[in-house]
């Protein structure tokens, strides 16, 4: 089957009952995940709102035990997420919890998810720990959770928040705080009842403890020595009394910074902590690693985003042989989808890549200039106040405008060999010259805004009903707030401009030769394509990982840790390629041209990056 075949109205198109299969699977999907965080009926989730003291809008996913009630009040636990992320990567933790009879508030810390934007950190009531406060009082104030009961926990930049209001109140009986390490602020008694759990190879360990080797040097820094006031004091073996508030435990994981938070024997040591310290119900308490159900709704959610985007390949070739939008498809005498006008060898295809991989590896490099300029020249932040997005989308852009220029030279350079033409390419509307059509354009444009609505209408009305987003490890996409809306608009032109120039190098200068088949093809230039992008990123990632797992050097850090935040980001980076690649490729096939895949693919990554990354300063 070729493309003219698929786009022939006079034939019968599966497109219609690909499209059904892909978004029952994505409901079904989001049914198990609604479920397990539900804990099948045994748990009441529910979106809330509140005003931080300086009335900036607080939300948050609250978990609470249907026999939680204002007669039989349980014990309650605010649980703050890390800095590049928001709720959802709390829910491992916070299903679990409340599983086990504890009322749960999993916020949106301020700058994440659906709160609010945290304002000037120069400014007098700029809250530090970004809602923690509040929600704990908020916690408190709820009918049926037991305010004499109440404790924190926190991941990371959210642990350290958890951290600095338990010191400060000693209404909060118990304290785990993961990815992060106590200070010499904290004593034997103050906070009351805390439990440390980091990994070993935490990216972030010689900033959190200021040790190169935690198992073996943090048990005999002054800060355990001032927490732990014993002789030789042990990894793993708990300190103290909890009736007193003065009980003490360290548990160092295998893991790095990332897993922390998604460690079922992390998970299982913290539901035991808080049921020491905080005396919940006679629930179920065996078997707590091998029982927790969390991973289920992880998974699920990742299939639920993985139906929906792929929904979107079967819509779009309905759209396409439709009257209205069969125009977008080109002739096939001209097309290089079907004539073969041009095919990148094998050899070719890797010297291509290669010099686009180390374009990639620029990564820190240009992100490191980019807050250079932010630091000593112009603060950029009042204008693009995402930083990360604003680090990912200048690495972005920048390696696309130059790999511009370096296809530019390669393509005159066949033009003059070989009478290659921009047009054989898909490029432009003309054969002489660059040229475009702008009625097609616009044609395109519409098509691709009707399939980024689809794509996102499907996800906010199933986040609106089951309360569960698009995710798996990381936030990935969610519904938009109004501020985040306007940040969509902000980030999206430059993100296109990306996007459509990456569609120029693996659509035209990187296009291998097509296959026995339409499908063949499909699947050989999207896993050509895509290892062209993840290839060189994981190379990348084993320059950080392989040191750090093999011998605990971490080779990029950075000024308080930024190098790693953006090197550990470059998971999510992967992830997103993964899934967008092909539908770029799908598109290309389909119209001969790289500019609906951009489209669409430009429109995803800005709605992902702009729902779910953080809005607040770097904390370098």
């Amino acid at each position: 089957m070729d493309t003219s075949t698929l786009l022939n109205t006079e034939r019968r198109s599966k497109a219609g009952f690909a499209l059904i299969v892909g978004l029952v699977i994505l409901v079904g999907a989001v049914v198990a995940a609604s479920l397990a965080q539900r804990d099948f009926g045994g748990v009441e989730v529910s979106n809330v709102t509140y005003l931080n003291y300086n009335d900036i809008p607080i939300r948050a996913k609250l978990l609470r035990p249907i026999e939680a009630t204002q007669d039989d009040p349980m014990p309650g636990i605010v649980y703050i997420h890390g800095y590049q992320n928001n709720r959802e990567t709390s829910d491992a933790y916070c299903i679990e919890l409340a599983r086990h009879d504890f009322v749960v508030l999993n916020i949106d810390a301020i700058g994440r998810g659906n709160s609010g934007i945290p304002g000037d950190p120069d400014a007098s009531d700029f809250d530090e720990t970004y809602g923690g406060l509040t929600s704990l009082a908020h916690l408190k104030s709820l009918p049926f959770v037991d305010a004499d009961r109440v404790g924190m926990m926190g991941h990371s930049l959210g642990a350290e928040m958890a951290y600095t209001i338990a010191l400060e109140d000693p209404t909060v009986d118990a304290l785990v705080i993961s990815g992060f390490a106590y200070t010499l602020d904290a004593s034997a008694t103050n906070p009351r009842n805390m439990l440390m759990i980091i990994g070993q190879y935490d990216e972030y360990r010689e900033r959190m403890t200021g040790t190169d080797d935690i198992e073996k040097e943090w048990m005999s820094t002054p800060q355990t020595r001032q927490v732990i006031p014993v002789e030789n004091p042990q990894l793993g073996v708990t300190y103290g009394d909890f009736a007193q508030g003065t009980a003490r435990r360290v548990l160092v994981l295998p893991t790095i910074h990332i897993q922390e938070s998604h460690s079922r024997f992390a998970i299982a040591e913290a539901l035991k902590w808080m049921r020491s310290a905080l005396y919940p119900g006679k629930g179920w308490w065996q078997d707590l690693i091998e029982s927790q159900v969390w991973p289920i709704k992880e998974w699920a959610t990742l299939v639920a985003m993985l139906a929906g985007l792929t929904s979107l390949l079967p819509l779009g070739l309905m759209f396409l042989r439709t009257k209205f939008f069969r125009s977008l498809r080109l002739p096939v005498s001209g097309s290089p989808v079907e004539t073969g006008a041009y095919a990148c060898s094998g050899k070719a295809y890797l010297k291509h890549a290669a010099i686009n991989g180390l374009l990639m590896w620029l990564y820190l490099l240009l992100i490191f200039v980019l807050f250079g300029l932010h630091v000593y020249v112009v603060h950029i932040d009042k204008l693009f106040p995402m930083m990360m997005v604003n680090g990912t989308v200048w690495w972005f852009v920048w390696i696309n405008l130059i790999g511009f220029f370096i296809f530019r030279r390669w393509f005159k350079r066949r033009a003059r060999e070989s009478g290659l033409t921009l047009a054989d390419l898909g490029i432009s509307y003309r054969d002489d010259r660059f040229g475009l059509d702008w009625t097609q354009i616009g044609k395109t444009a519409l098509l691709g805004a009707i399939l980024f609505s689809f794509a996102y209408l499907c996800e906010h009305l199933l986040e609106r009903i089951f309360i569960v987003d698009y995710r798996f490890i990381f936030p990935f996409a969610s519904d938009l707030t109004p501020y985040r809306f306007l940040m969509f608009w902000l980030y999206f032109p430059f993100l296109l401009i990306g996007f459509v120039l990456l569609g120029f190098f693996l659509h035209g200068q990187l296009r291998l030769p097509r296959r026995e088949t339409w499908l063949k093809t499909f699947v050989s230039w999207s896993l050509a394509n895509t290892l062209a992008l993840v290839v060189p990123l994981v190379l990348f990632m084993m320059i950080q990982y392989v040191p750090l797992l093999t011998v605990g050097a971490i080779p990029f850090v950075g000024p308080g840790g930024m190098l790693a935040s953006f090197t550990m980001n470059l998971f999510h980076i992967i992830g997103v390629l993964i899934m967008t690649t092909p539908i770029s490729t799908w598109f290309y096939q389909l119209t001969g041209r790289p500019y609906l895949g951009a489209l669409v693919n430009a429109a995803l990554v800005t709605w992902m990056f702009t729902s779910s990354q953080v809005i607040a300063p770097i904390p370098v």
